[in-house]
């Protein structure tokens, strides 16, 4: 075990002698490349120096971005996440070299690792890996000049503005500057004066569109050290595309608008009046519950769209309060309704919905029906037939009554003159009697009867009048609660109008 980790050892060791330096017995089997890389990395011991022979010079760093895709905006944790290649270039005096000393080599590709490399940073990084970078090569020119492009990934954090979502316009920047030299030391630059992200590779993204591309240096003193450090800001505008949001979020809201309207031309007899409010009151919480999901909770602002659920919502709550109120006017509106009520909603506003009106409906069709009206049996003309009738019965009975009383006379008086003559006619006169209290007694029982019709016809009567009235006021009461409802329509139809075009005036 002892010696296997003696061996070990000194395998590393010879590994890592091969790494530093070249066997000079085996120089003259490489080719010219293999040869420079070798007597470069040679004579570069110190990889953490910067790279000038005088240290009170300072090394010129230029400094780019190419985007090449924008992954994604995490807009509930506010994070831009981005693929890009960076770009640095700078003058390392300890790697250059004569070309005709290796065949006219004029540059080479050394790892980074090997050589001084300048510590750019992303300041406003919100990542939680060690590395942003991809290993790559660096190019070398003969002049010392080193050209690297590395793939990066960047986390960077962006201020999220929802207020417009899912029409919102983002503005988000990425610092970068040295972290440990100042301008003195490193002085950081644009590379070819590029002040922009570069777009020549960029991949267009599915959700988002580059509206605005720019970038400035800036140098800032900061409260840790008196020396003065240089960043480049790359700042990017980003709009959202949002024809995905328009089937998910738009569409679905607009319809649940418009079918708050139709809660008022449902029929207040209808149960379902009611419920339909309450489902599209859940339906606007499942679509509040899915914008919240996507939208940071700890915002400034709340979005237009979120406001727009809350203020149908809100509408709807205030709809189906309405549609209880119409449904209560419509079954319990039964007293007296008063003259401004009547020319406000009777008058005016039906005739300006063009709304005929209930009682008018209801007139017509009992005058056009087959069946007669039930009043027509409580008119005068009944009781002008009645009296008539009785008037009839009466004179009857009267002239019967001086018939019979003018030939009781006459009989009384044969019967006193001729007494003796006439004992048969008793039998007579006594039946004639019989019928005179017959028939008095008949006509009282009539004109009874016909007391008791009268008064019993006019109590008929005036119930009929009470009903009918009754029956009149409440139609006019459904009429004002069937005006309120198309009323209530307008009105949220005017809303709702209003409410798209300040939400989405887009």
């Amino acid at each position: 075990m002892f010696y296997s980790f003696i061996i070990l050892i000194i395998l590393i060791t010879v590994d890592w002698s091969f790494g530093q330096k070249c066997n000079r017995e085996r120089i003259h089997r490489w080719n010219a490349e293999q040869r420079l890389i070798c007597d470069l990395l040679d004579n570069y011991q110190v990889r953490w120096g910067r790279p000038v022979r005088n240290t009170s010079e300072g090394v010129e760093v230029r400094f780019g971005l190419q985007l090449i895709h924008i992954s994604d905006l995490d807009e509930k944790n506010q994070v831009l996440i981005t693929n890009q290649w960076q770009i640095y270039e700078w003058e390392d005096e300890a790697l250059t070299w004569d070309p005709e000393d290796y065949d006219n080599l004029m540059d080479i590709r050394l790892p980074i690792k090997r050589i001084w490399q300048p510590d750019v940073t992303l300041y406003n990084y919100a990542d939680t890996r060690l590395e942003e970078k991809r290993e790559v090569l660096a190019i070398v020119y003969h002049n010392g000049t080193v050209f690297w492009k590395p793939m990066s990934i960047f986390k960077s954090t962006c201020q999220i503005d929802i207020r417009r979502f899912p029409y919102d316009r983002q503005n988000c920047s990425m610092k970068f500057g040295t972290w440990t030299y100042d301008s003195s030391k490193v002085n950081l630059k644009f590379y070819r004066n590029i002040q922009k992200f570069d777009l020549n590779s960029y991949v267009k993204s599915n959700e988002w569109s580059i509206i605005g591309n720019s970038a400035s240096r800036y140098t800032e003193k900061y409260d840790c050290c008196p020396e003065i450090y240089v960043d480049l800001k790359f700042y990017i505008n980003l709009e959202r595309r949002g024809g995905f949001y328009n089937y998910i979020l738009i569409l679905p809201c607009v319809l649940l608008s418009c079918l708050t309207c139709i809660l008022f031309w449902l029929p207040p007899e209808s149960p379902s009046k009611l419920v339909l409010g309450m489902n599209i009151f859940t339906s606007f919480f499942v679509l509040l519950l899915l914008l919240y999901k996507n939208m940071p909770s700890n915002a400034e602002h709340i979005p237009r769209i979120g406001a727009y659920y809350c203020l149908n919502m809100g509408m709807i709550a205030t709809s189906t309060f309405l549609c209880t109120i119409v449904v209560h006017i419509y079954f319990r509106g039964n007293g007296p309704m008063p003259t401004i009520l009547r020319k406000v909603f009777l008058e005016w506003l039906a005739t300006c919905f063009c709304m005929v009106p209930h009682t008018a409906a209801h007139e017509q069709f009992v005058t056009h029906s087959s069946i007669p009206p039930i009043k027509a049996t409580c008119d005068g003309d009944k009781f002008e037939k009645f009296e008539l009738l009785k008037e009839r019965f009466k004179s009857f009975g009267d002239r019967h009554i001086l018939t019979t009383n003018d030939d009781l006379d006459n009989e009384i008086l044969e019967i006193n003159h001729d007494y003796e003559h006439e004992q048969q006619t008793d039998d007579i006169l006594t039946q004639q009697i019989q019928q005179q209290i017959t028939a008095s007694l008949a006509f009282m029982t009539v004109e009874t009867d016909l007391k008791e019709i009268r008064n019993f016809l006019r109590i008929t009567r005036k119930r009929m009048e009470d009903k009918e009235a009754k029956a009149k006021t409440v139609n006019d009461w459904k009429q004002v609660a069937l005006v309120l409802d198309r009323t209530f329509f307008f009105i949220y139809l005017t809303a709702i109008i209003i409410s798209l075009a300040a939400m989405f005036p887009r």
